[in-house]
């Protein structure tokens, strides 16, 4: 625990949570953080609760320069869903939850031992190997998929199908579900979501980048919006 919290507080980056000290007062463990004034982005998740395209994308490339910067300093989040991003009042965006993230080059990494919220989990986490920034990148990719979709790209009935479905299925084409969707966003949504960390954005720079990129030509083509 104290590990986890020691590297989360080393984290200072505008779109990270503030970890101020972490400790232990009668045999409870505490994390104290910043208070943060807003809600998180499960309010954006779901049919009728869709932001504009271009809202959607400047705040995903905010979450990717957040988790360069973490991954810069050898650090997976391995959690990252609409529900550990933050969208504060003043319309800064702030990755929470480092709780269980690990310092992807020690070998307490632990191999064999699945962490995060299924959903949103990549190929690689599930099968309980050694993950690196990629795995964030692909749940990134959900989360995107899913702010812009109102569905998530993989389901099932049960757990099983669920993994299953993330690890050999093909996931629907979001301008299947969403028309409005521009090519270069359908883009960067299918490079996220590549089974093969190999096929995936090899940094969070990299998504970033091309995310901003698609979101200036939608500025271009729609100035008024």
């Amino acid at each position: 625990f104290f590990r986890e919290a020691e590297s989360a507080g080393r984290l200072t980056h505008p779109n990270i949570v503030n970890i101020f000290d972490a400790g232990e007062d009668q045999d409870i463990n505490f994390i104290a953080m910043e208070l943060l004034d807003g809600y998180d982005l499960k309010e954006w998740c779901g049919k009728g609760k869709m932001r504009p395209i271009k809202e959607v994308l400047d705040t995903v490339a905010k979450v990717a320069d957040g988790l360069e910067y973490a991954h810069e300093q050898g650090i997976v989040h391995r959690d990252i869903k609409p529900a550990n991003i933050m969208m504060l009042k003043n319309g800064v965006v702030k990755i929470t939850d480092f709780g269980i993230a690990r310092i992807t080059d020690q070998s307490k990494t632990a191999t064999g031992t699945v962490m995060g919220t299924p959903s949103y989990m990549s190929p690689e986490q599930l099968a309980g190997k050694k993950v690196d920034g990629r795995s964030d990148l692909f749940s990134l990719g959900v989360a995107l998929y899913e702010f812009l979709t109102g569905e998530k790209p993989f389901t099932g009935e049960s757990v099983a199908t669920l993994v299953y479905q993330i690890s050999t299925a093909q996931h629907a084409s979001p301008k299947s579900i969403n028309q409005d969707l521009p090519d270069a966003v359908v883009a960067v949504i299918d490079k996220a979501l590549e089974k093969d960390p190999a096929q995936r954005y090899q940094r969070a720079s990299q998504m970033a980048a091309d995310l901003r990129a698609a979101l200036a030509k939608l500025s271009a083509a729609a100035p008024a919006d």
